[in-house]
């Protein structure tokens, strides 16, 4: 009997021991670690906004100010660019997509009856792009009666740049008739431009053109044309109103096989009135 008393005490001071340490810890502490342990890392806490008496209240925000360009009326300011504006606040909100520039192809589709020299084909197409990179596609007919001995399907491929003195250019094409044989062409340019005066740009260049037929005989012929271009603006030595530039261009094509030399000179002066 004397024996289980210090037994007793004993196993009161060890539950005695363990009260005092659980009240030393912080049990709050613990439980809000086991809490965020159990929280995936890649979930936001959730939102103890409906467990409040009151939710909170959203802020308001203004509007943002509309465009000044865009919110003045046409017929008050009939001069303003209001694409350009509205181009710019597309681009700003994220929501601009590609623009592609498309303009149809039209040939000899005139009346008939004209004091001018009538022309030998003509054609109604497409063309798909910008002067950088274009693609053509247009039906042609030789005669201009749409007649089915004459009539083909074209189409072009066309690579350009003109940054800077160096120009270049490259193009690649065809063509399918529909009573013949089919054909191939490709053609590259490289020229060099320089400005001797203010009003003067002066290219120079050399174009490389061959052409394929299939199932012909000699179905392959190619070409070289050196070729200057020359382009003066002459509106402020004249003093005119509107902008006056004069074109002259000259090439002699010369074949690779052959003697059917040819020579072309052109030259056009342009009138342009400006607009307010």
């Amino acid at each position: 009997m004397p024996s289980s008393v210090p037994l007793t005490l004993t196993a009161s001071a060890r539950q005695l021991g363990l009260v005092v340490a659980l009240a030393a810890s912080d049990p709050a502490g613990a439980l809000a670690q086991q809490a965020d342990r159990k929280v995936p890392p890649g979930i936001a806490a959730a939102d103890d906004s409906e467990t409040q008496l009151f939710a909170p209240i959203p802020r308001w925000e203004a509007p943002p100010p509309p465009d000044p360009i865009l919110a003045t009326p046409s017929f008050m300011a009939p001069s303003l660019d209001k694409r350009g504006a509205a181009r710019e606040r597309t681009v700003r909100n994220g929501l601009a997509r590609p623009e592609i520039d498309a303009t149809p192809i039209r040939r000899g589709l005139g009346p008939t009856a004209s004091p001018l020299p009538s022309v030998t084909e003509r054609a109604v197409g497409v063309k798909i792009g910008a002067e950088r990179l274009s693609v053509e596609t247009a039906i042609v007919s030789g005669q201009g009666a749409w007649q089915r001995n004459d009539t083909r399907f074209d189409w072009n491929v066309a690579r350009r740049s003109g940054d800077g003195n160096l120009v270049w250019s490259a193009a690649a094409g065809g063509n399918l008739q529909t009573s013949g044989s089919a054909g191939q062409n490709a053609q590259a340019v490289l020229g060099y431009r320089l400005q001797p005066l203010d009003i003067v740009t002066l290219t120079t260049e050399i174009a490389i053109a061959g052409n394929y037929a299939f199932a012909t005989e000699n179905g392959l012929s190619s070409t070289m044309t050196p070729r200057v271009k020359v382009v003066a603006d002459l509106t402020q030595p004249l003093a005119m109103p509107w902008r006056t530039v004069l074109d002259v261009n000259l090439d002699r094509q010369v074949p690779m096989s052959g003697n059917g030399f040819q020579t072309n000179a052109s030259a056009m002066l342009r009138l342009q009135l400006p607009t307010p």
